[in-house]
């Protein structure tokens, strides 16, 4: 329990980043499966 005191503030941005890196990760899936994978550069292989 000692632990969890002494580093509380570490452990919970811990879990904040943890979050918002879950997030992106589900974001990019969830538009890869919608098919907005391109890139932006203009190329012939972009879907758009």
């Amino acid at each position: 329990m000692e632990f969890i005191t002494a580093n509380a503030g570490t452990i919970i941005v811990g879990f904040i980043v943890f979050g918002l890196l879950a997030l992106i990760i589900v974001r990019m899936i969830l538009n890869h499966r919608k098919g907005k994978t391109c890139c932006g550069c203009g190329c012939d292989g972009c879907s758009k």
